[in-house]
């Protein structure tokens, strides 16, 4: 099916790699509370107004009537479609890196991460210290005011981020009568000495309106040209990304399928279902 090279390549790594609802304070920031050293394209993505807050709350993930779901994690990796995630390598003036972001919003206790485990976990027991969310991301800080940590941009290994890992919610509401497909968790996977450290889980509801400000790299002008130029914040929400899926569930792919030719199979016909199951989606809201 779609992808296959990606599905291929994931497979591979998903194989042999990864060894290794919100509680943030996700209040306005104010970014003279800390030396952070950042540059205008990240100040300006990571400094929201209440009123900003306010309409990105209501558009944030509510499963409450939710009467069926499914849970797809895909891997991510750096190829063509997937720009949102990788690029630039560093933040510019004009552009956000994600993971830097990530790292500059956590440092200053705007958002949490979470221990990273086959699936994710975000209750106060597997909340991280962002002192040990950046030790186990190899970032070296020094001590700011009121809790929070200094990092300098130039310590933060964004090019070494090859991949990240996806948690997408597939359901069906009963009071909307509407299915929708959502990314609910992200977590930057680290490649340093040989391996790959899938390092922590990051809520995307907590990260949804600082994305909303920064714009994307990659043109998507082909998928709809009234987006030609979305924010990250678009392009992960409607998954305009290519990733290989590695689990469903519980199940991990790679274990029930150890054969690569068996585990590609198994993949494309999920992959069937979920077109299959997103037409149904669309057959039930045209109905009403």
């Amino acid at each position: 099916m779609k992808y296959l090279v990606s599905l291929m390549l994931g497979g591979l790594l998903v194989t042999s790699s990864l060894s290794a609802q919100n509680a943030a304070n996700n209040g306005p920031r104010i970014l003279n509370e800390v030396d952070v050293v950042t540059n205008t394209a990240e100040d300006m993505a990571s400094t929201i107004s209440s009123r900003e807050l306010f309409v990105m709350e209501n558009s944030m993930n509510d499963y409450s009537s939710t009467i069926w779901s499914r849970e797809i994690y895909r891997q991510l990796s750096d190829v063509e479609g997937n720009e949102t995630f990788f690029y630039p390598t560093e933040s510019t003036d004009s552009r956000v890196n994600l993971f830097s972001l990530m790292i500059n919003l956590m440092s200053t206790n705007t958002i949490k991460a979470y221990k990273y485990e086959a699936q994710p976990d975000v209750t106060d027991e597997k909340a991280l210290d962002v002192r040990e969310a950046l030790k186990e991301s190899v970032i070296p800080f020094t001590e700011g005011a009121n809790h929070t940590v200094v990092v300098k941009k130039e310590d933060i290994p964004s090019d070494k981020i090859l991949h990240y890992l996806v948690k997408e919610r597939w359901y069906f509401d009963i009071k909307t009568f509407k299915g929708d497909a959502r990314v609910t968790h992200i977590c930057p996977v680290l490649f340093d000495k040989g391996k790959h450290y899938p390092l922590f889980w990051i809520s995307f509801d907590d990260l949804s309106v600082y994305l909303a400000r920064a714009k994307s790299p990659v043109a998507v002008a082909n998928i709809t040209p009234v987006l030609s130029n979305a924010s990250m914040f678009d392009v992960i929400r409607n998954r305009w990304y290519r990733g290989c899926i590695y689990q469903v569930g519980l199940r991990q792919l790679s274990v029930l399928y150890p054969n690569m030719d068996d585990l590609i199979k198994e993949r494309m016909r999920i992959e069937n279902e979920l077109d299959y199951i997103q037409a149904k989606f669309y057959a039930a809201e045209s109905r009403r």
